[in-house]
């Protein structure tokens, strides 16, 4: 019930949108068309009694006839199945494409991602977004639908599979017992034995399928890590311990494997079992009924046809019971990273905007309420250039985080100047992009070429100029004092009101450190500046200096 009541919150987004009448339609046509295979196994039923009595009486011009019928029928049923799983991978695309907007956006809406990673991040939100979205959306229509049309042949089959029980007497221990629909009891009784027996060797599926995703997940992580720390790894000549870390990450995956393979091949041995026993269970059920020649050959065969098709229905928990564990798993990993994220949001703090940048009795604190920065009262004017300073790991940077609305441990109140900010840290963020976008990052309209090599020109690097569409490993590729020029660049073109600069250039020389901030200033002569610096030679550049204490 917990995994219901977690799936119908994380659908109903999609769901209850006026806007998503299509995806209410392609699930009512996958229905719809459930419904006319059904129908067409009921007149196949109806047609496999037709043919094996025409077949004991060797009619042959009645049975190429029959024959004929039954490629109608196969031919309808071939055209609506490959038409159902069409729409229904259609409609999965549409709500794996709805569901992985909602979740992006609410991991990135009021930076929940970074805080996220301050203190109790779910493990590897990239893996519940790509992954456990497509899960729940893929398997929530096929086992909904499924589960429907299974229903569906139940009510069709079972009223066909009583009549041909018929009324039947049993002795059992001296006493006469009257069954009407003898065959519908048979096969209630035993699909409920069935699906008991299924959740209870089962049922630590969930758990198992829960356990995979989290290791599988972590383990392409440490990939990923591997590869974004190249150059660091090979500089420590670290593979050794690279090697074994990977090594410890896949033994976790080998074990949760293991346990995965003993588990299901419990299960299996059970369900091939219950699937190859159904198979002739009619037949010695109804083969009294056949030897005493009140039931025809074509009946036997009808009625081993609709106990099959009421016993494959009702067994549908049983047959889908590992793609709903897989499913629960996926759908509990979503919910709690939607959760993660709720929490989050809930802790950000939306300072006020005033005329100007004001701090009163602001304490910045450590995850564990230690105090890093205490009563801290600044206040910057409109335009003023301000440089923080103080020893290191007194918490300058977390300060400048902290007024920026990302850090959330923290006791005062301050206002933030009006306009837009930006934030350069002492190292860029530089993804695999077009050089274009990445300077206009973290703006979406990229200004004009020659607007971008003429930044490019006055930062320094007139080189990059001819590479405007490439795409490269960028935070590879240019040294750590380039990569800050790009920051700066970033600055000029995205011309921020607020301009908070984090050791932004602690890897240049201070010559060059001066003639970039410089240009700042002559560029963005209005632009409130708030720095970070231990370039001694800086300090002159800024108006006054505030020390952190």
């Amino acid at each position: 019930m917990k995994s219901l009541r977690t799936f119908y919150r994380l659908a109903a987004p999609f769901w209850r949108q006026g806007s998503q009448w299509l995806g209410w339609l392609m699930l009512a046509g996958i229905i719809g068309m459930g419904l006319l295979i059904v129908q067409i196994n009921v007149l196949i039923n109806a047609w496999s009694k037709t043919f094996y009595d025409t077949l004991g009486e060797f009619d042959t011009g009645a049975l190429y006839a029959l024959m004929g019928r039954y490629v109608l029928y196969l031919s309808a049923y071939v055209l609506i199945v490959v038409a159902l799983d069409w729409v229904r991978k259609a409609l999965v695309l549409r709500w794996r494409q709805a569901m992985t907007e909602q979740f992006t956006h609410a991991w990135l809406a009021d930076q929940a991602f970074y805080r996220l990673g301050l203190n109790g991040e779910p493990d590897n939100p990239d893996q519940r977004i790509a992954e456990d979205v497509n899960i729940v959306a893929d398997l929530s229509v096929e086992l909904v639908a499924s589960f429907i049309i299974n229903m569906a042949q139940v009510g069709a089959f079972m009223s066909i599979l009583w009549q041909l029980s018929g009324v039947q007497t049993f002795s059992l221990g001296g006493y006469s017992i009257t069954l009407s629909g003898y065959l519908v009891w048979i096969v209630v009784l035993y699909t409920l034995a069935g699906s008991l027996i299924t959740h209870w060797v089962g049922r630590p599926l969930h758990r198992l399928n829960v356990d995979r995703q989290h290791y599988e997940a972590d383990f392409r992580a440490s990939l990923l890590r591997k590869r974004e720390h190249a150059e660091q790894i090979a500089l420590y000549r670290g593979e050794a311990v690279e090697r074994q870390h990977l090594a410890e990450r896949f033994q976790a995956i080998a074990g949760n494997w293991r346990q995965l393979m003993g588990r299901e091949r419990n299960l299996s041995l059970f369900t091939v079992s219950y699937e190859r026993v159904s198979l002739i269970i009619p037949v010695f059920a109804a083969l009294p009924a056949f030897l005493a020649k009140t039931i025809t050959l074509g009946g036997l065969m009808q009625i081993r046809s609709a106990f099959g098709a009421v016993q494959g229905s009702l067994s549908w928990f049983i047959k889908l019971y590992p793609k709903l564990m897989h499913w629960s798993s996926a759908v509990e990993r979503l919910g709690q990273f939607e959760q993660a994220i709720a929490v989050s949001r809930c802790q950000a703090r939306a300072p006020m905007v005033g005329d100007c940048l004001c701090v009163n009795g602001l304490d910045v604190l450590r995850p564990d309420a230690e105090v890093l920065l205490e009563d801290v009262s600044v206040r910057v004017a409109q335009g003023e250039w301000l440089l923080i300073a103080g020893r290191s790991g007194i918490g300058k940077s977390t300060l400048l985080r902290t007024l920026q609305g990302l850090w959330p441990y923290c006791r005062g109140s301050w206002q933030l100047p009006p306009g837009r900010s930006l934030l350069l840290p002492q190292k860029p963020y530089l993804p695999s992009m077009p050089l274009r976008h990445l300077l206009a990052y973290p703006a979406i309209e990229v200004p004009s070429a020659v607007r971008l090599m003429a930044v490019l020109e006055q930062v320094g690097l007139p080189g990059l100029a001819r590479r405007m569409d490439e795409q490269s490993e960028w935070s590879r590729e240019l040294s750590g004092g380039e990569q800050q020029r790009i920051g700066i660049a970033r600055a000029l073109l995205y011309a921020p009101d607020t301009l908070y600069l984090d050791e932004a250039t602690n890897q240049l020389d201070e010559g060059s450190a001066r003639a970039l901030l410089r240009l700042v200033r002559e560029e963005l002569p209005n632009c409130t500046v708030i720095g970070i610096s231990h370039q001694a030679a800086l300090s002159t550049l800024f108006d006054r200096t505030w020390s952190a204490q």
